[in-house]
C-alpha cells in the first residue's frame, strides 16, 4: 500500500548503530528512514539501556524514538514503568510527561512523579512534580528531585518534605544520601522531633550518629522545657546529651512568671540522662537578663540539680537602681526568678539616688547576701570588713509650699 514501505512480521530485529530494535512486526518506511513497531517491543543500547512497549515510532534520522503504552525501561538497579516515553538515542536521554512508577530492583525504594527525565550515561533520574518516595528508612515528597543512582543520591530543588521513623526534615534544597543517612541542606531547613525543632539557613544531620550541625541563624525550639536556643552555629549530639551554640549564642528559658535570657561567645548545654537534670555554661561576654536584674560577667554556670547560677570574673549584677559587684557571685534561680545572691570576695554594693548624679549610697565587704523578692532585692546583708557610705537627706518646704530634699552629709559605717 506504501511505497518503498517494507513489512517486517515475526521476530524482527532492526539494528541502528549500536542501537538495536526487536518486535513481533514492523513497518519500515525508507524514504522517512521510520520504524513503526508493535509487539513486544525492544530497544537495547549497549550495557546500558533496556527498554520495552507494545508499540513505538523510531526516526532514523534523528536516533529519537516514541514508546507507547506498557512501557518499562530497566538496568541494573532500577524499573521503570509509564505510558509514554520519549527516548533520545543519541544523548542516552528518556523522558515521560504523564506520571511514572520507578523501584530498585535490590531494595524496597519506590518513586513515583509526573514527568521525569533518565540520563543513562550518567545514570540520574531527574523527576519533576509530585515526587514521592518510599523507602523502609524514610519517605520524600518534593517538587523537584535529581536522584544519582551511582551513590543513591537525592538532590532536592524545591520545597522538600523528608519523613524518618522520629524525625522529619522540610527545607528548599540539599542533598540526602541514602546508604550513608544523612543529610546537608540549605537555603533554609527544618529538623522536627518530639518536644524539639531545630531551623538553620544550613543542615548537617546524619541519621545514624544523631549528630547534627546547623550554621547561620540557627533558632532551636524545646516545647518540653519551654527554651529556645539561637546562634549562628549548632552542634546537635546524640540523644541530644549535649547542644553546643558559638558566635551571637543565646538561650531563651520561658517561665509564667518571666524570661530568663542568657547569652553569651559559647553556650554548652548538656542533659544527664539518668537525672533528667540539665547543665548549661556560658563562656566569654556573659550577659543575663531576668525581670530587674541585667548581669554581665566573663562565663556562667548553671545546673538544674540544685538551681544555682555561678558567675565568675568580676561579675556585676544591676537590679533596679542598685548595681553589684564581687569576684564571684552564686545565685539560685529556680521558678523563673532569682531568690538570693550569695557574693563572695570584695563584695560592693552602689545605690543611685533620685535626681543626683553624684552622689551614690555604697556598701561593701567581704561576703555579702542579697534576698530578692520578685526579682528585686529587699535585703542586703554584709559580713567581714563591713562598711557603708550614706547621704542622709532632709526635707523642707519653701515659700510657695513645694517640698524638696537636701542633703544633710554623710554617713559612713565601719563593722
Amino acid at each position: 500500500v506504501h511505497k518503498n514501505t517494507t513489512v517486517a512480521k515475526g521476530h524482527v530485529e532492526f539494528k541502528h548503530g549500536n542501537t538495536r530494535l526487536f518486535c513481533d512486526s514492523a513497518l519500515y518506511f525508507q524514504d522517512s528512514n521510520i520504524v513503526n513497531a508493535y509487539g513486544d517491543v525492544q530497544i537495547n543500547q549497549g550495557d546500558t539501556v533496556n527498554l520495552f512497549c507494545d508499540s513505538l515510532i523510531f526516526n532514523g534520522n534523528t536516533n529519537k524514538s516514541k514508546l507507547l503504552s506498557n512501557v518499562r525501561f530497566r538496568d541494573s538497579e532500577y524499573f521503570m514503568l509509564t505510558d509514554l516515553l520519549d527516548y533520545d538515542g543519541n544523548k542516552s536521554i528518556g523522558a515521560y510527561k504523564n506520571h511514572a512508577n520507578i523501584s530498585s530492583i535490590n531494595s524496597d525504594l519506590k518513586l513515583t512523579s509526573v514527568k521525569g527525565y533518565y540520563y543513562s550515561t550518567s545514570k540520574t533520574f531527574y523527576f519533576k512534580d509530585s515526587v514521592h518516595i518510599q523507602d523502609p528508612k524514610y519517605e520524600l515528597f518534593a517538587d523537584t528531585l535529581e536522584f544519582r543512582t551511582n551513590n543513591s543520591s537525592a538532590h532536592f530543588h524545591g520545597p522538600t518534605t523528608i519523613l524518618f521513623d522520629s524525625s522529619t526534615v522540610e527545607c528548599n534544597r540539599g542533598i540526602y544520601f541514602s546508604k550513608e543517612e544523612r543529610v546537608q541542606l540549605w537555603n533554609g531547613a527544618t529538623l522536627n522531633e518530639p518536644g524539639r525543632s531545630f531551623y538553620a539557613d544550613s543542615l548537617l544531620f546524619n541519621q545514624k550518629t544523631d549528630l547534627g550541625e546547623g550554621f547561620c541563624n540557627v533558632v532551636m525550639y524545646d516545647t518540653t522545657e519551654q527554651v529556645k536556643f539561637m546562634s549562628d552555629y549548632l552542634l546537635k549530639k546524640p540523644q541530644n546529651e549535649e547542644l553546643i551554640l558559638k558566635d551571637n549564642a543565646r538561650v531563651f528559658q520561658y517561665s509564667e512568671k518571666d524570661t530568663l535570657y542568657l547569652s553569651g561567645d559559647t553556650i554548652t548545654y548538656q542533659q544527664d540522662t539518668l537525672t533528667n537534670t540539665k547543665l548549661s555554661i556560658i563562656e566569654n561576654n556573659v550577659a543575663i537578663i531576668n525581670g530587674d536584674n541585667f548581669i554581665r560577667c566573663d562565663s556562667a554556670y548553671f545546673s538544674e540539680a540544685d538551681s544555682i547560677l555561678k558567675l565568675h570574673k568580676n561579675p556585676i549584677i544591676w537590679n533596679g537602681d542598685m548595681q553589684l559587684f564581687a569576684d564571684s557571685v552564686f545565685t539560685t534561680y529556680y521558678d523563673g526568678e532569682f531568690h538570693k545572691m550569695f557574693m563572695y570576695q570584695n563584695a560592693m554594693l552602689i545605690s543611685a539616688r533620685e535626681n543626683d548624679s553624684v552622689h551614690y549610697d555604697q556598701m561593701k565587704g567581704k561576703f555579702m547576701t542579697a534576698l530578692l523578692d520578685s526579682s528585686k532585692i529587699k535585703q542586703i546583708r554584709i559580713e567581714q570588713n563591713a562598711q557603708s557610705l550614706y547621704y542622709p537627706e532632709e526635707t523642707k518646704t519653701d515659700s510657695a509650699g513645694v517640698e524638696f530634699k537636701t542633703l544633710k552629709g554623710m554617713d559612713r559605717k565601719e563593722c
